[in-house]
């Protein structure tokens, strides 16, 4: 059960509506080791409540009365930082919204239920499971703040054993980039793919996300990287300077090699991992058809999704990377990965697209902030 040292984890929840203010308190109260300290109905008395109260979580509506929610949330993680959760409106301008906190640094979101397509019943499950999530963020920031050690360097992860693979482990100039994430994984895609972006090399990426989110999330990958970025659609041929991603939903995304060329496929499935689209289905294809001749990178994430693939990927002869456990949102898919030597490398986050480069002889370009 997760708890704070006095006790519960405490949750602050901010939302301009009485009912969702009073649904929040209830279902958060009923999840074990939660509780809700108070609950704010606009932006400026979310941030006095913050300084008040201390709360270890806080659940934040994007669409508030006087200030926007984006500009405390901006606010909230420049001067206070504490794992928030953004509680939204389901498509259109709210899902811009979305994926703009989430680029800010919020570490998941739930979607408000709208009685047809989002339900009561999932939006109270959604809640109780993206807390886990808040709560393993929250121990890894109280463990990154305590923690005297160094960064990650990009060294080889000590103590694994040597893993047979089936070609040669010089992987030369790779045709194709994998790079899986989930929780906290918006904005670390976005720092791996702007850094790899001057490589021209195709990109493929599963990041967990539902359906009216993923093309949302292209379009500002396409505009943060400059490069051809797209929700992937059954039968696209990846091309240099192309990247793509597997659309939310109920399909899982695979890569084939067709004369040459890697040909993205879409296939209705059942969840792999906990999840439709799965990193792990992603990198299995991947290691088939592209061998020693990719590099994976598995990212932030609850879970384990990704760890066998990239496992598999290893084993077929690429180049595998985890980000490291302290510039990680929530540690748990690198975690699993690791565990089961799946990984050549742990890597800082933004170090990644440096090491990546390094890998396929390109020189990375100097980034100019």
């Amino acid at each position: 059960m997760p708890t704070s040292s006095a006790g519960p984890v405490k949750v602050l929840v901010v939302d301009d509506s009485v009912l969702m203010q009073k649904l929040m308190t209830q279902i958060i109260n009923s999840t074990p080791g939660f509780q809700v300290i108070g609950v704010a109905g606009s932006a400026e008395e979310g941030w006095d409540a913050i300084q008040e109260l201390r709360p270890d979580i806080l659940t934040l509506d994007l669409e508030l009365p006087g200030r926007h929610g984006l500009k405390l949330l901006a606010r909230v993680l420049k001067q206070d930082p504490l794992p928030v959760l953004i509680v939204s409106a389901f498509g259109g301008p709210g899902a811009d919204n979305t994926i703009q906190a989430l680029e800010l640094g919020a570490i998941d979101f739930i979607e408000k239920p709208d009685g047809t397509t989002h339900t009561l019943d999932g939006f109270m499950k959604h809640v109780g499971m993206a807390l886990q999530r808040a709560s393993a963020s929250r121990r890894l920031l109280l463990a990154a703040r305590a923690a005297t050690g160094a960064a990650a360097t990009g060294a080889p992860v000590p103590s694994r054993p040597a893993i047979a693979r089936e070609v040669s482990r010089t992987v030369g100039k790779a045709p194709l980039i994998a790079i899986g994430a989930s929780t906290g994984g918006v904005p670390a895609v976005q720092v791996v793919m702007r850094d790899l972006a001057f490589t021209r090399l195709p990109m493929v990426v599963v990041q967990h996300m539902p359906a009216g989110y993923t093309a949302k999330f292209a379009a500002r990958l396409a505009a943060a990287t400059g490069l051809d970025v797209r929700e992937a659609v059954d039968g696209d041929r990846l091309r240099p300077g192309m990247a793509v991603v597997a659309p939310g939903g109920h399909r899982h995304l695979e890569i084939e090699e067709r004369r040459g060329e890697f040909v993205c496929l879409l296939r209705e499935g059942p969840l792999v991992s906990g999840h439709c689209p799965s990193v792990d289905v992603m990198f299995h294809s991947v290691a088939r058809s592209a061998g020693a001749q990719a590099v994976g990178v598995l990212l932030t994430g609850m879970g384990r999704d990704g760890a066998d693939g990239l496992l598999a990927m290893r084993k077929a002869g690429a180049e595998t990377l985890i980000q490291s456990g302290e510039t990680c949102v929530v540690n748990g898919m690198p975690k699993a990965a690791f565990e089961i030597g799946a990984a050549d490398r742990a890597v800082a986050l933004d170090q990644i697209g440096g090491v990546v480069a390094g890998l396929i002889g390109e020189r990375p370009h100097q980034r100019t902030a």
